[in-house]
């Protein structure tokens, strides 16, 4: 994936798999929004051309976005995760256009990776 968005630089970026309340303080003490999300990424470091970062997902929102959506739970979880990513390499969502942008980008990974490359990953 990081190659395909054409990163070239080394780094290291975490993945924290949390529940509602957890991800509920994070987003207020960081973001100042008094409620749970389903995913937050944090740049730790955006010197040259390396990616540090840290992407907290939700389980909790997770598991109710994969009813609400009618994909499983391990789909949903890969989405929020590549969410996540495209956050630390830059992408915003606040714009509708920006949000349309990720969407077609989560929806071409989980398509093109996670499908063809791992059959098993979304059967329950």
């Amino acid at each position: 994936m990081l190659r395909k968005e054409l990163w070239k630089g080394d780094g290291i970026f975490s993945i924290v798999l949390v529940n509602d309340s957890e991800i509920r303080n994070l987003n207020a003490r960081f973001l100042g929004k008094e409620y749970p999300t389903d995913v937050i990424a944090f740049p730790l470091d955006d010197e040259g051309d390396e990616i540090w970062g840290e992407i907290y997902v939700s389980v909790d929102r997770a598991r109710e976005q994969a009813v609400d959506y009618n994909v499983t739970f391990q789909e949903e979880l890969a989405r929020l995760i590549i969410h996540g990513i495209l956050h630390l390499l830059g992408y915003k969502d606040h714009a509708k256009s920006d949000r349309k942008k990720m969407k077609q980008k989560e929806d071409y990974y989980i398509f093109n990776f996670f499908n063809s490359h791992c059959s098993d990953c979304f059967k329950d």
